[in-house]
């Protein structure tokens, strides 16, 4: 307990616990990866207070007990984006790929995306894929813990820039000569839950040009990184009030 009473809820050290019931066991235990955590890196000891996450919305304000977390209350904390915004990446390099997904984690976004395009420099194989995707969910699982989020994004590979762009409302960020609309402009007509694609470093191919059409748009008259456009898009996007029907 903090000095004067419990903690608020956002200063909970927090962990997901994902497939809790509803409502919950008195006592949950704790997998020995999350305890030691607790334990190793932020020093917590028996007695002290967490927020343990389901994953479906719910914060369970609980006190260490050992290896067990007991639970004190439930809450419903109003965290999360009213805005369904989704992100498809072009591989872009590790670092910059790792970065954009804990941005966009912590802005809000519920779905991330990864695929190859043509001038990604980086190049998974099948066996390579799922082990890069878990590490990218486990980056947006501790981003979501940090950030207060109380629902993890989907985070999934797909094969080509043909699959990403398969979505209702699909924009995505040009750098070409042509590209005159600017995605602050585009979001002022766009339907609910748009998808945001980003392309690699070295930009988009000639082909994948024909296949985007009239759905580029720009951030604004200066290139960016990967990583820099990716949060100031998820940024515009999740900020933006839509009218329904």
């Amino acid at each position: 307990m903090g000095r004067g009473g419990p903690l608020p809820l956002r200063a909970l050290p927090r962990l997901f616990l994902l497939g809790i019931e509803d409502p919950s066991l008195e006592r949950l235990a704790i997998p020995d990866d999350e305890y030691d955590k607790l334990r190793k890196v932020l020093r917590l000891a028996t007695g002290d207070e967490i927020g343990v996450l389901p994953g479906d919305g719910r914060l369970l304000r609980c006190r260490l007990d050992g290896r067990s977390a007991v639970v004190e209350e439930t809450h419903y904390p109003d965290t999360e984006s009213q805005t369904a915004v989704s992100v498809a990446l072009a591989l872009p390099k590790p670092e910059k790929l790792e970065e954009s997904v804990r941005m966009a984690t912590e802005l809000g976004v519920v779905e991330i995306l990864v695929f190859p395009s043509v001038r990604s420099v980086v190049r998974w194989d099948n066996e390579k894929t799922q082990s890069k995707v878990e590490r990218l969910r486990k980056i947006a699982r501790e981003a979501c813990e940090v950030s207060y989020r109380t629902r993890l994004p989907s985070i999934r590979a797909v094969s080509s820039l043909s699959e990403a762009l398969e979505a209702p409302v699909v924009a995505v960020l040009s750098e070409g000569q042509g590209v005159v609309t600017t995605l602050a402009e585009w979001l002022t007509n766009a339907g609910l839950g748009p998808r945001l694609v980003g392309g690699p470093e070295g930009g988009w191919a000639p082909d994948e040009v024909a296949k985007i059409g009239d759905r580029a748009v720009k951030l604004g008259p200066r290139v960016l990184r990967v990583d820099t456009a990716v949060a100031a898009a998820c940024s515009l996007a999740l900020c933006v009030t839509r009218r329904e029907g």
